[in-house]
């Protein structure tokens, strides 16, 4: 009984220290490889051109037969069964399917590999007729006299393609990639591009995307486990194309083989394995190049309260090209650009900010014209303008007519170029520059050195301000924070898991 009872508490005690986790540990998975959307929905091609110095192995991936190709080049496009017909059908085997092409070859008769459960042999059709039956094909064609390979595909089939050495990159539209390309038909004879490949060799790609490569290595290696934990964190995000994560700024600039550099493989390598929690969990670590001297709150941009994703101040002084910007832009430039992405307002009369966030952004920005009026808010400020973020003031616009009362009651505009005006502080001669005019419900900005229907944007930072500030980590590491340091800043009360 006794032995019973110390076998039951060792279980015990075993199960207990899998299921807990110990500080700096948690209860999630990293896996070892990601898929990564290269070409998909709109930007999905109908044929691709393929280069690997090794040559390449081409398969389905749900069987184990694949069929090795000494073509450096390849050409890989959609096509229906039309296209061809078959010349000898239920071969039993790979090496006799090849016997029988290579016997159409010293014809001078061009021939295709058909693999579908079984092996068959088939020829370019003269005589193309449509019935019930045809279905669609992938067609992959080498630069040499070896048969090409014709594939029945889906995107619950597809087919996948690796170099025959292991150690080489694989070139698709010019671009070199690790890992592996997998290749699905999707509508309209497009074909959607995967590449899967292991998690750092993805961060490879990432990190000299998103940041200088000779910025010091404890910006970088922040760098590196901020994209660590987004991928992580988003894993589930394209579930329904296939993939994990895309290769744009919607996600992360993703640049594969070509991008990468000794130093960013190097801040990649020593934080392996390492990414951001909050209560155990990875953080959705967003990031952007300049706070302009204050991150943002997650609920005042993207509307998600997170608690980890909070306003906080640059620690030293950035010094960015971003920290200060200014653009001018016309009241027809306005107008353009708020018909393209919005609603006709016509001839613009007024732009001005009606709410900002606790850090200073704007919220929401009204745009007045004399065909309506229209809010902006959030993001779609800094899009529809095309300024640099949303950290800005406004001076300049329409003509503010001042007048002046005399005593016996009559009124006069008058220009406030070159007078004198008398204010708290005494005389003021007002020539070029700014001018701030208060009155009873008026407070405003007034730049005189432009013209009437011109607005000023002078603002502060790039991008939208939530999470890590890109600068601002590498003004941290240049006074000697580490990228632990920079992280637990920028991300309020998180945890680095090592």
């Amino acid at each position: 009984m006794r032995k019973y009872f110390l076998l039951c508490l060792m279980i015990f005690i075993i199960c207990i220290s899998i299921l807990i986790p110990i500080k700096g540990q948690a209860m999630y998975l990293i896996p070892d490889k990601i898929r990564v959307g290269l070409y998909y929905d709109s930007s999905a091609r109908s044929s691709y051109e393929l280069y690997s110095a090794g040559g390449f192995k081409v398969g389905f991936r749900t069987d184990q037969a694949a069929i090795n190709l000494p073509d450096r080049l390849l050409e890989v496009c959609s096509a229906n069964s039309i296209d061809f017909v078959p010349k000898k059908n239920n071969i039993r085997d790979k090496n006799s399917a090849l016997e029988y092409a290579s016997q159409l070859a010293q014809m001078g008769i061009e021939s295709y590999l058909l693999f579908d459960d079984d092996w068959s042999v088939w020829i370019r059709s003269s005589n193309k007729t449509t019935t019930s039956s045809n279905f669609d094909l992938m067609v992959v064609k080498g630069d040499s006299q070896n048969p090409g390979l014709i594939f029945p595909n889906t995107m619950d089939k597809p087919i996948f393609l690796a170099s025959n050495d292991t150690t080489s990159p694989i070139s698709i539209e010019g671009r070199q990639y690790r890992g592996i390309l997998e290749m699905a038909l999707i509508s309209g004879k497009s074909i959607q591009v995967v590449n899967e490949l292991e998690l750092d060799e993805y961060l490879y790609g990432v990190v000299p995307e998103e940041m200088p490569t000779s910025w010091h290595m404890e910006a970088l290696k922040a760098q590196a486990v901020a994209a660590r934990t987004y991928a992580v964190a988003n894993l589930s995000k394209w579930q329904n194309y296939g993939f994990d994560v895309n290769a744009s700024s919607s996600d992360q600039l993703y640049g594969g083989y070509d991008v990468e550099d000794v130093r960013t493989n190097q801040a990649v390598d020593e934080t392996k394995g390492q990414i951001i929690l909050y209560n155990e969990n990875p953080i959705t670590a967003f990031y952007h190049a300049d706070s302009g001297g204050r991150t943002e709150t997650c609920k005042d941009v993207f509307g998600l309260d997170l608690p980890y994703l909070q306003s906080v101040d640059d620690i030293v002084d950035v010094n960015s090209p971003y920290s200060n910007w200014e653009i001018h832009l016309s009241a027809n430039d306005i107008s353009e650009r708020a018909r393209s992405a919005v609603q006709t307002v016509g001839e613009i009369n007024e732009v001005s900010i009606i709410e900002s966030t606790s850090a200073g952004r704007v919220k929401k920005l009204l745009v007045k014209g004399k065909s309506g009026e229209v809010i902006i808010e959030n993001s779609n400020i800094r899009n529809v303008l095309q300024l640099k973020s949303n950290f800005f003031n406004i001076s300049g616009g329409a003509k503010l007519d001042v007048v002046s009362i005399t005593g016996d009651g009559t009124k006069k505009n008058i220009q406030l170029n070159g007078k004198n005006v008398i204010a708290q502080e005494g005389l003021n001669h007002i020539s070029t520059g700014y001018a701030s005019i208060a009155g009873a419900n008026l407070f405003r900005n007034i730049n005189l050195n432009t013209t009437a229907n011109t607005y000023i944007f002078y603002g502060h930072g790039y991008g939208h301000g939530v999470g890590m500030s890109q600068w601002g980590a590498k003004a941290m590491a240049e006074n000697g924070y580490n990228y632990i340091e920079i992280l637990s800043h920028y991300y309020t009360g998180v945890e680095i898991a090592l």
